[in-house]
């Protein structure tokens, strides 16, 4: 069997592409292009061009390195992403002809591979048209009203919190204490346990639609006036 190192690279580029987009459409955590390449080009540069006697060890050192440099906070995407990326490789493993090295598929001369790389590519620009928001910030943003004014609001996909059945939403300090309503303290669920914080009864009004929420004060600078929640607004 007979194996091109140009060809693996641009194979296993596609794969990683496809299962890092798979991955980020399936946890919806958005992430900016640059990043995005930059785990893309971690994952297939050195598997593809690096033969020597210690290159697994530079291999897991790699993809240890990107772990914990390019997916903090991102736990499951990254789970999601070797799945994926393991999965393809097996799928071509038994269709085709080739070896699985350095983590990844080294392609052979079977033609049959470059038909179902064109037919994937395919595949994954029908995905970038139909999730390409998934790869920028900037479209996870919304504009909502409240109290007759304008704001630009973030959903943070792991804000699923609720009171009484109604939303929370984290806004800016200085937009809390707008707001005309009696404030109490209200009990949240969070990772290290239940939480006491203050909250404000309230109604945005977002794609022309007024969604009952629940306002507590952001403690913290944010780039955005609020943090939205993934329950009740999408």
């Amino acid at each position: 069997m007979e194996s091109y190192v140009e060809f693996t690279f641009m194979h296993n580029l596609l794969i990683s592409a496809f299962s890092l987009t798979c991955s980020l459409v399936l946890s919806r955590k958005p992430m900016h292009r640059i990043h995005f390449w930059k785990i893309i080009l971690m994952v297939t540069v050195l598997s593809s061009f690096l033969f020597c006697e210690k290159s697994m060890t530079w291999i897991w050192l790699n993809e240890i390195l990107m772990f914990l440099m390019l997916f903090q906070k991102r736990n499951h995407t990254y789970l999601l992403f070797i799945t994926f990326r393991f999965l393809f490789h097996f799928i071509y493993y038994m269709l085709f002809e080739g070896v699985i090295y350095h983590l990844q598929f080294f392609v052979s001369d079977e033609p049959m591979i470059f038909v179902a790389d064109i037919v994937l590519l395919f595949l994954y620009l029908i995905l970038l048209l139909k999730g390409r928001y998934i790869l920028s910030e900037k479209d996870f943003l919304y504009h909502f009203e409240m109290n007759h004014k304008r704001y630009t609001g973030y959903v943070d996909s792991g804000n699923l919190a609720t009171y009484e059945s109604f939303p929370i939403i984290f806004v800016k300090r200085s937009i809390y204490e707008t707001i005309q309503a009696p404030s109490s303290f209200i009990q949240i669920e969070q990772i290290t346990g239940v939480e006491k914080i203050q909250g404000i009864k309230g109604e945005i009004i977002m794609n022309h639609k007024r969604i009952k929420v629940v306002c507590c004060p952001l403690e913290e600078d944010y780039p955005y006036d609020a943090l939205l929640n993934m329950k009740g607004i999408l």
